[in-house]
């Protein structure tokens, strides 16, 4: 079904020599949080459906001129905000699954970053251009909000845009890097900085702005859906997958950004970090002021922060924490707490309980993965021949148990690594992965670990 125009048309997908479709239609939600989930969940176990459903984005470009972010039904349903699914192809590029006419795929995916592209539209604004602010974030570099021109569809939330925006923008500016693409990597680059526009020192918060810029008045922190989308500005202010050095520098340094986010994750477990059992209740006056909410994705990606801002050990802590209040004691009567979206939570829940996590949406040169606390003692992935070696990938945790929960040494095909992360490229050729689990983080925490213990 082609329902990208004005009248319904019978689509007809490419066909190999024997009239077989060369790949499977697929439909979905939006793309909005993929970058955390399932762009890291398929491109390692289902590398042959994450690139049936980039071919099938493309179909859509091709039906109807532009790349979808919420495919469903052969229609551009426009649900949700920004371009979402740029991330998710460019990592299926990178990941090398997607290797013919990336030109044209720069191309496609270029025209949803400009002026007439779906970064312009917000949530499910299907006959005008203006709800997303786009021309402001071009412009000004940022989206203002209210928006001057009214009201045209959902989520018109101008600081939350203006981040996404800059996140997105920075993806689609690896795509340009591989391609040579020297003066739009630049120019994407220098855009992917918009973030920085809509953080106030004065508050060391990310606020929004008015389209005169100056800051909202009677700015709460807590308050949800005001100037940022599906979450308060403590949750979406963490939202810069590409830049969170720039971020803590933003805060006054990597020490202060820790203790603030530790001090958020300390709050959070009080309400076992969701918004109450169920999307609706992010609106409920005590559950909306939750500091992060593992129930809907601006602030999934939170506990991973800290491997990026120098401390690991806090990201193995409160990732374990996370999975053991949040996607622990799962059942079909209860199933997760909050906004379950194609699969978005049940992915982050498997990547979580296997340590293994991409804080850009893997879309850089050969993508990394960060390094968490895998609850099991031994995880075996088994790589498609198609793409990968024929082979396995297990990670084994030593000593592993409900107080080990801090990573003491790593090693990847019996060499010791350093850091806490590895790469694409290590993880598809096959091998193996031992963590050696303590109980001991060997680092000084910045608040007593007693507190926390006594907090979960």
């Amino acid at each position: 079904p082609d329902n990208t125009g004005s009248e319904f048309r019978v689509g007809q997908l490419p066909v190999d020599e024997n009239g077989k479709p060369k790949f499977n239609h697929y439909n979905s939600d939006s793309f909005w949080g993929a970058q955390w989930t399932i762009n890291t969940l398929w491109g390692l176990v289902y590398p042959e459906i994450k690139r049936d459903f980039v071919l099938s984005l493309l179909q859509y470009q091709k039906d109807g001129g532009l790349v979808p972010r919420g495919p469903s039904g052969g229609n551009y349903t426009y649900v949700m905000t920004g371009s979402s699914s740029t991330p998710f192809i460019v990592s299926a590029i990178q990941e090398g699954l997607i290797t013919e006419d990336l030109e044209s795929i720069y191309q496609v995916l270029k025209k949803n970053h400009m002026p007439g592209g779906i970064m312009e539209k917000a949530g499910y604004e299907h006959n005008t251009n203006s709800g997303g602010g786009f021309k402001y974030y071009v412009e000004n570099g940022f989206v203002p909000y209210p928006i001057p021109e009214g009201k045209f569809g959902g989520h018109q939330d101008g600081a939350g845009l203006t981040m996404e925006y800059a996140y997105q923008d920075w993806t689609l500016a690896q795509l340009a890097k591989k391609l040579g693409h020297k003066d739009d990597y630049n120019y994407f680059l220098k855009r992917s900085e918009n973030f920085k526009n809509v953080y106030d020192a004065s508050t060391g918060w990310m606020r929004p702005k008015n389209v005169k810029g100056e800051w909202h008045e009677d700015f709460d922190p807590y308050q949800h859906r005001v100037g940022f989308v599906e979450a308060n500005s403590a949750q979406a202010t963490w939202f810069v997958p590409h830049d969170l050095p720039g971020l803590a520098k933003l805060m006054g340094g990597q020490e202060q950004a820790v203790e603030k986010l530790n001090n958020q994750f300390v709050t959070a477990s009080e309400l076992g970090f969701t918004a109450g059992t169920s999307h609706d209740l992010e609106e409920h006056p005590e559950y909306r002021k939750i500091p992060i909410n593992y129930g809907n994705q601006p602030s999934i990606q939170t506990a991973f922060v800290f491997n990026k801002i120098g401390r690991p050990d806090l990201t193995q802590y409160w990732s374990r924490s996370v999975v053991k209040k949040t996607f622990s004691g799962l059942s079909s009567s209860s199933g997760y707490n909050g906004d379950e979206d194609q699969g978005l939570m049940g992915s982050l829940a498997v990547l979580m309980k296997i340590g293994l996590f991409q804080m850009n949406g893997g879309v850089d040169e050969d993508p990394e993965y960060q390094i968490g606390s895998p609850i099991f003692d031994k995880i075996s992935i088994e790589l498609n021949p198609d793409y990968y070696a024929n082979s396995t990938f297990v990670i084994e945790s030593l000593d592993n148990s409900d107080t080990n929960v801090y990573v003491e040494s790593v090693t990847i095909n019996e060499q010791p690594a350093e850091g806490n992360a590895i790469r694409l490229s290590q993880i598809t050729k096959g091998g193996n992965m031992v963590l050696q689990m303590t109980d001991d983080s060997n680092k000084k925490a910045p608040i007593n670990t007693a507190q926390i213990n006594s907090e979960l």
